[in-house]
C-alpha cells in the first residue's frame, strides 16, 4: 500500500484528531469490521440493521441524517472500520446476539481518519470469517458460507473467542447459548 495522499482535512479542529486520506480503488486502506446476517443471509451492518451490503457491488455511502456526501467532516456518516483488529474485538459489546460475521474491508474515495475509525465513502469486503459459535439456529455453517461465498472474497470460519475479547466475548457466548436453548 503507498502512503495516504492528502492532509488534515480543514474544519476538523485538533479537538476532533481527524484527517482526511484520499484513496483510490486500487490502493484502499484496509479495515476490520463486523456484520451480522440478514434473513436473506446477505451481510447487514451490526448498527442500521435493516441495511445490508449486496454482493458484487461497491457500496458508496450516504448520510441517512442529513443527505450529504458521505462522509462529512462534521458528522458520524460513513462505512465504518477500525484499523487494528485487537481494538474491535474490544468493543464487540455493541454486537446484539445474532449470527456474526467478522471481516476486513477495503476503503477508498474520501476516507477520514476518526480515531479509533475510518469512514470511508467506499467500501468492500475483502475477507470474511463466520463466527460458527454465534449460530442461533439449525442452518449449517456450510450453507452459510456458502452464501457468504457471493461477495466473490476469501471465505472462512473463526471462533467467538477468535473474534471478540474479554467481557464482551463472554456476554455474547451467554446471549447465543440462550437463544439457542430458547429456541428464538
Amino acid at each position: 500500500m503507498g502512503a495516504p495522499r492528502g492532509g488534515p482535512a480543514r474544519g476538523l479542529g485538533p479537538d476532533r484528531g481527524a484527517r482526511l486520506i484520499v484513496r483510490d480503488q486500487a490502493d484502499p486502506l484496509f479495515g476490520w469490521r463486523y456484520w451480522q446476517l440478514s434473513p436473506r443471509r446477505l451481510l447487514r451492518s451490526v448498527t442500521q440493521r435493516e441495511f445490508e451490503w449486496p454482493p458484487g457491488r461497491v457500496l458508496k455511502a450516504l448520510c441517512v441524517e442529513v443527505g450529504h456526501p458521505a462522509p462529512a467532516e462534521r458528522c458520524n456518516c460513513g462505512l465504518y472500520a477500525n484499523p487494528d483488529l485487537d481494538a474491535l474485538r474490544q468493543h464487540g459489546l455493541c454486537l446484539a446476539p445474532d449470527v456474526i460475521v467478522l471481516g476486513q474491508v477495503a476503503l477508498w474515495g474520501k476516507v477520514v481518519d476518526d480515531e479509533p475509525n475510518y469512514r470511508a465513502e467506499f467500501a468492500y469486503p475483502a475477507r470474511l470469517s463466520l463466527v460458527v459459535d454465534s449460530l442461533i439456529d439449525d442452518t449449517p455453517a456450510e450453507t452459510l458460507l456458502e452464501g457468504l461465498s457471493a461477495y466473490r472474497v476469501p471465505v472462512g470460519t473463526t471462533t467467538l473467542d477468535e473474534a471478540v475479547a474479554g467481557m464482551s466475548a463472554d456476554m455474547l457466548k451467554f446471549q447465543a447459548m440462550s437463544r439457542r436453548t430458547s429456541g428464538g
